[in-house]
Order: structure tokens, then C-alpha cells, then sequence
């Protein structure tokens, strides 16, 4: 594995947060254990391509102009030709995670505009994982979202942004991770919480209760 010394020079901790959320959520869809932990590896190397985005465009706290925003989008480029030297199993894994979870379900997505299960699971599942991280967590251009909130936006972006057939999976993820009620609770083990301190976050962090 190669993460290690690039994620520090990126958000190590939204990495791991994708990483560990796209396990619990593999799992609750039902996948093989091999798979889930193939995609939650993958999961860690999805913003890799950040590393060639200058830090105006990565820390701006305004919207991006049309300009920037198609710069961002190179950012998916940018990843594949960083892992483009390797071509073990794991990462061809991380590359088609890079390529594809910036698609969108209803073809409004990058790079290639893909639809539906055009679209490889994997892709899917790092997609919801990393747009509910980043609703969840502060960013320079917004504050962190409740819990409620985020989830709520995730079931709304069914059948648009994200894969209607995980949204089930998705609640009881957030279910097993959180311990919150806000679906069935995962029957598979649950995930490691390094990533997330559930627990503590939900009792001691105030953006849950916005």
C-alpha cells in the first residue's frame, strides 16, 4: 500500500472516515467480505488526484467559478496518473473508485457522464460514503450538517445523484456506524470505528443537533 505517505498531505481523516463508511456500507448491501474490504482499501484513494489541485481552489470558502470547478474535476486525472505505475489487484480497485465515484446515477456525473449500473458498485458506494463524510464535517465553504440532515439529503438524491437500490443499505450503515435510529441496524459485524468515534460524536458534537 502506498496511502500512507500521501494521505497526510491530503485530509487523512476524511479518507479514513470514506474508507470505513464504504466497509459498513458493502456489508450492509450484502456484498462478500473480500469485496467490502477490497472497496473500503480502494475507498482511501479516492481524492489522491487533490495532490495536483492548488490549495486556492481546495480551501476556497466561496463558490468556484466555472473555471475552477472543471479545473477540480481534472482531479480524477490527476489520481489515475499517479497509480497509473501499479497494477495489483488492490490498485485497480482504488483507479476504478478514482474514475468512477464522481458519477452520478442519472448521467449528470464526471468524467464520462456514465448512468445507472453503468456505473461500477464500487464507485456507488464510495460516491454516497464520501458525499455524506462531506456533509457531515465542516469544509471552508459550509458548516458541518446533523445527522438527520445529511440523511435525509442522501434519500433525496435517490435515483439522481446515488443508486436507489443502496439507499436501504445506506440507513442501516448509518444505523450500525452511529447507533442512531434512522433505519434497521446492519446485520454483519460492525465496522471498526476509528474512523468515526460514533458514539462520542453523537453525544458531544453540537452539528448533530443542527
Amino acid at each position: 500500500m502506498i496511502y500512507s505517505h500521501v494521505l497526510d498531505q491530503l485530509d487523512r481523516r476524511h479518507a479514513e472516515r470514506v474508507s470505513d463508511f464504504s466497509l459498513a456500507l458493502a456489508r450492509c448491501a450484502g456484498l462478500l467480505e473480500s469485496e467490502c474490504q477490497r472497496i473500503a482499501g480502494a475507498a482511501l484513494y479516492h481524492d489522491i488526484g487533490k495532490l495536483g489541485m492548488p490549495s486556492s481552489i481546495l480551501n476556497s470558502a466561496a463558490p468556484l467559478t466555472a473555471q475552477q470547478r472543471d479545473h477540480m474535476q481534472k482531479h480524477v486525472e490527476y489520481g489515475l496518473s499517479l497509480l497509473s505505475v501499479y497494477d495489483s489487484e488492490d490498485m485497480r480497485a482504488a483507479k476504478e473508485v478514482i474514475s468512477t465515484h464522481h458519477e452520478r446515477w442519472d448521467g449528470s456525473g464526471y468524467p464520462k457522464g456514465l448512468v445507472g449500473e453503468e456505473i461500477p458498485l464500487s464507485g456507488r458506494i464510495v460516491a454516497i460514503s464520501d458525499v455524506f463524510d462531506a456533509l457531515m464535517f465542516s469544509r471552508p465553504y459550509k458548516p458541518a450538517w446533523g445527522i438527520q440532515r445529511a440523511v435525509q439529503f442522501i434519500k433525496d438524491q435517490a435515483g439522481k445523484d446515488f443508486d436507489p437500490g443502496l439507499i436501504g443499505a445506506f440507513q442501516r450503515a448509518v444505523a450500525s456506524v452511529f447507533g442512531k435510529d434512522v433505519g434497521l441496524h446492519c446485520t454483519e459485524k460492525s465496522i471498526d470505528k476509528q474512523g468515526y468515534s460514533s458514539k462520542g460524536l453523537l453525544d458531544s458534537s453540537p452539528f448533530f443537533n443542527t
